[in-house]
């Protein structure tokens, strides 16, 4: 019946990580036998048979299947036929399959992703057409554009490149040498659009592939056009040594105090207790610390305190993932995490806060060569970290009065006819905004904005969104993290839809309400209620309106990040808290450059 197979060359890819013997071949297709329901006697079932120098295998039988429509059901079952067709050559192995899946041992135990480099290199070349690209942002926003899919007759004639740095590509289709290809580098799917064929074509297009896959001296390199694209780097290209570590306390304040996804709890008698934010303060203020990663004697990566020195922590870099294997400071003890779509303490997939960090790769670890960072369960590789930051900087912009703020809007009484001036709102109305017309001030509510600045000049409108905030000078990202995820969400609001206005022109018309505090200062602050609703008109309508997205803050100073790069490009090891704060900003700038805005943050000089 082997004879009688067609299918799709369409398979997954591995490196073999231990030989395939028979008696693992016979094992594996027990276990798949074993996993189904009223398994039929074999329809073929061939074991290592010898093509050329690789070897094949294949699988096939029906079996019984609850329709997935019909979960509760009894009386009405499927009847499946599966199959599964494996290729040895090279020390690579390649799976062609439909309806049955390889147990999680087997693929433990004998097979490795591949990276994603080696396919880009060993399938693309400088002559690849690719008229499809799926792309993932790299970004810790929840608000941001997290993916987008570009298609086209050939993109690199099409499609601009500016924040293309920000984007790492998850699947492509190209065509190379007249033959239609596509696949996702990271799970090693590759397919060639072709008619479907017999076993003996499918194991010869396998052996092709692998042939390609295979590392060669003097391979070139992967086209151009996905070299201009940030790449996500397997951990085995790592050439560096971890040398700090920390939690990424920002996420998880986010995720427990304004997202509300996840609770602390403990353990309370014969249930759990929801642990107070007086109690989860001091876990976050412990988890801040950063940690020192030394290896012992043993190989072994420990986490020690950086003052004390005392050892609190284990971590490792497996093959694809570097786990947190433990982590032991005092407050953490009992600390749970519970999902708050349950009801306090029947969450029974609670997991202990240091395993729900390392589960979510809650945590940040850099390297002794600084162009490298773990983060967001990747390894990432950026050299602008080294070469002084130029193009990061060039999104600051120095203001000297954020220097004397001392609140981000400032006290309220009801004879307030204007903002204080040594807070963040009033330093935008004095000195930061003053090439606008018009500007409204839409904080609180459905905002879009603390403030919304027009410049109605015919030769260079612009529309500018003001999210104002202050706080102590940090070069860390948690005084950021609110800021640029309502920022990034309120990006679409720049094109001032005609469906919202009317509300905003009634908001925009009244004084400014603050905790339950009526002043007296107007939300139209400069100019009339009625220049307002003149400048959206225009500043819509014209075709050639520059959009910006400005973050004000008094809780940087762009000298120090100055510094910073100077620091780095000496040779000295960042914070971990400086390389979250360039990769949130940055991300930022990007996202703004994908609806065709410019970024900014304006912060002490």
């Amino acid at each position: 019946m082997i004879d009688e197979l067609q299918a799709s060359k369409s398979c997954y890819f591995f490196r073999q990580k231990a030989p395939l013997k028979a008696v693992a071949i016979d094992t594996l297709f027990r276990a798949i036998r074993k996993a189904q329901t009223s398994p039929s006697n074999n329809i073929f079932s061939l074991t290592r048979q010898s093509h050329g120098v690789a070897f094949w295998s294949a699988l096939c039988f029906q079996f019984d299947r609850t329709p997935p429509f019909l979960p509760g059901s009894e009386d009405v079952i499927d009847r499946v036929t599966g199959y599964l067709l494996i290729v040895e050559h090279r020390d690579y192995v390649a799976i062609f399959k439909s309806q049955l899946e390889v147990p999680a041992y087997f693929s433990k135990r004998y097979l490795q992703r591949i990276g994603a480099q080696d396919v880009d290199r060993g399938l693309t070349s400088k002559d690849s057409v690719f008229a499809r690209v799926r792309l993932r942002h790299m970004t810790l926003s929840r608000f941001a554009l997290r993916s987008k899919t570009l298609e086209g007759e050939n993109l690199q004639n099409n499609v601009g490149m500016a924040s293309s740095a920000r984007f790492a590509p998850l699947g492509y289709s190209f065509i190379e040498a007249d033959e239609n290809f596509s696949t996702t580098p990271r799970t090693g799917r590759i397919s060639l659009r072709a008619d479907r064929a017999g076993y003996q074509e499918l194991v010869d297009y396998a052996c092709g592939i692998i042939d390609r896959l295979h590392p060669r001296p003097g391979r070139p390199s992967s086209s151009p056009f996905l070299a201009a694209f940030a790449r996500s780097l397997d951990l085995s290209d790592l050439t560096a040594s971890p040398v700090q570590f920390a939690v990424d306390t920002a996420i998880l304040g986010q995720a427990i105090f304004d997202d509300k996804i996840i609770r602390l709890v403990k353990h309370d008698g014969g249930g759990y207790r929801e642990l107070l934010k007086a109690e989860v303060d001091p876990i976050l203020s412990e988890l801040t610390d950063i940690l020192t990663v030394t290896k012992n004697a043993h190989g072994k990566l420990l986490l020690t305190q950086s003052v004390t020195g005392l050892e609190v922590g284990e971590i490792s870099i497996n093959k694809t993932r570097i786990a947190l294997k433990r982590l032991t400071q005092p407050l953490l003890t009992d600390v749970y995490v519970e999902n708050t779509q349950f009801a306090l303490g029947t969450d029974n997939d609670r997991a202990l806060l240091k395993q729900f960090i390392d589960k979510q790769d809650t945590f940040i670890v850099l390297f002794d060569q600084t162009r490298f960072a773990y983060l967001d369960g990747s390894l990432y590789l950026d050299d602008s970290l080294i070469n002084g930051g130029n193009q990061f900087l060039g999104y600051l912009f120095g203001n000297a009065e954020l220097a004397a703020v001392t609140d981000e809007k400032g006290t309220f009484t009801a004879a307030h006819r204007a903002f204080d001036r040594d807070s963040t709102f009033g330093a935008v109305l004095s000195t930061i905004a003053p090439d606008d017309d018009v500007i409204v001030c839409d904080d609180l509510g459905d905002e879009w904005a603390d403030f919304i600045g027009f410049r109605t000049d015919p030769s260079s409108p612009r529309v500018t969104f003001y999210h104002a905030k202050h706080g102590e000078l940090t070069l860390g990202a948690s005084a950021f993290h609110v800021s640029v995820s309502q920022a990034i969400k309120n990006l679409g609001n720049l094109a001032l839809p005609v469906p919202a206005m009317n509300k905003k022109f009634i908001r925009w018309g009244r004084f400014y309400t603050n905790n339950r505090v009526r002043t007296s200062i107007p939300r139209t602050c400069r100019g009339t209620h009625a220049d307002s609703r003149s400048a959206v008109e225009f500043c819509r309508n014209a075709p050639h309106t520059f959009k910006r997205v400005a973050i004000v803050t008094s809780s940087l100073s762009k000298a120090a990040v100055e510094q910073t790069f100077r620091d780095i490009q000496a040779g000295h090891t960042a914070s971990p808290y400086f390389v979250q704060l360039y990769w949130l900003l940055s991300s930022f700038f990007a996202a703004c450059t994908e609806v065709g805005a410019f970024g900014c943050v304006i912060c002490q000089e």
